[in-house]
This record gives C-alpha cells, structure tokens and sequence, in this order.
C-alpha cells in the first residue's frame, strides 16, 4: 500500500505567514500608542477643566463657611446668655469662632483671634482656597434692607460679637458700635467673572446672616 504523504508548506508560504502576523502586530502596537495618547490628551484636558470647576466653587465655599459659624455664634450666645466672637484672619486665611464667657460689654477679654483671659476657642479652620474678601469691580450692594458696606478688614483681621441679646457689635466694650456689613467673597484665580462672586450680610440688631449670589450684571439675589 502506498504511503500517503501530506505536501508540506511551501517555505515562501511559511515567511508570508510570518510577515503577516509581524505587520499585524506592528499595527495592532502602533494602535496601541495612539490610543494612550489620545486619553492622555483627554485627561489632561478633564484635569484642566476639574480645576477650573474647583475653582469655581471656592466662594461658595467660604461664604458658606461664614454663614455658618455665623449663625452658630448667634445661636450659641443667646442660649448660653453671653457673648462669641466670629473671627476671619486673611493672614493666616483662617476663621475661628471664640467662646468669650462674658455676660456683659467689657474690656476684658481678648479682639480678633488672640485668645485671652477667660476666651475659649471653639473651633477654627481654613476659610477658604485662593478667595479674596474685597468687593470686586462692577458689583452693587445686596438689595435693601441689606444694602450694608464692606466689612472692614483692619490688619487683615474681620471681627464680629454675637451678644446674648441677639445683637452683633464690635469693638467689644461698653460702648459697642452695631455690626451691620457686607462681606464680599470671589475666588481670586478667577478674578472678573461676576457669577462667582458671592456675598454674605450680617444684621446687628437680629444677628440675622442672610447669603447672596450675584449675576452677571453685579447685581446680588438671596441664595
């Protein structure tokens, strides 16, 4: 019986296989590198555009901040029928909220954030990232009744006493002057950009704290 014998490959068959598989894989390589550019390219441009939107959302942030430590010191005082203080510190870019222990206006007790005699810091943490507290260019005061100035930051440092009586007064004496002020807040790597700008009113004779928003035009509405 005659042996059968399969023909084998053609060795030019051989090296086409092999060239082609090679070529695909140098195409399939190649594919490869681009696609990592391409969402390399993408992600940066998502980096970008993340620290943009962060950036956008720090005003909020802060006027948030000092809304509430706002009312807290409100609320505190009446309750515990004597006075705290809301410290903001643009030097050190902290706000503190200070137990003072004191029933009645005096002089004996420490101003701004230094803790002294019978004070006792509560709580006090960064106010905010990259914002600026100064009224930005093109912007109005809140609608009346809360159509107050700027705070005044004297020596960087913005203080406010929340009295037992429901009052805001400052400096802390005897002869308190009513607090009633505006304070500003944008973010400053974002400069010019209205909508961004927020603001937050504190009423001396309520300690009413109300927080604003402003449109492009300069203009604020309750937030």
């Amino acid at each position: 019986m005659a042996s059968s014998k399969l023909p084998s490959a053609h060795p030019s068959a051989k090296a086409s296989a092999s060239d082609t598989w090679q070529s695909s894989r140098g195409v399939t390589m190649i594919e490869l590198l681009i696609v990592v550019a391409i969402i390399a390219i993408v992600s940066s441009f998502a980096v970008i555009q993340f620290s943009r939107t962060q950036e956008s959302y720090n005003a909020d942030n802060a006027a948030y901040k000092i809304l509430n430590y706002c009312r807290e010191a409100s609320s505190r005082a009446v309750s515990d029928h004597h006075s705290y203080r809301v410290v903001i510190n643009t030097n050190t870019n902290y706000i503190s909220l200070i137990n003072e222990n004191t029933n009645d206006l005096g002089t004996g007790n420490g101003e701004g954030a230094t803790v002294a005699g019978d004070d006792v810091l509560v709580k006090s943490e960064p106010v905010g990232t990259r914002v600026t507290f100064t009224q930005p260019t093109g912007t109005s005061l809140p609608p009346s009744p809360y159509n107050y100035a700027a705070a005044t930051f004297t020596g960087g440092v913005w203080t406010a006493h929340f009295m037992s009586d429901g009052s805001v007064v400052d400096p802390f004496s005897t002869t308190g002057n009513p607090l009633s002020c505006t304070i500003f807040v944008s973010p400053s790597d974002l400069q010019g950009q209205l909508p961004l700008v927020r603001a937050v009113t504190v009423f001396s004779s309520s300690s009413s704290v109300k927080f604003w928003l402003c449109s492009a035009s300069g203009t604020f509405v309750q937030g």
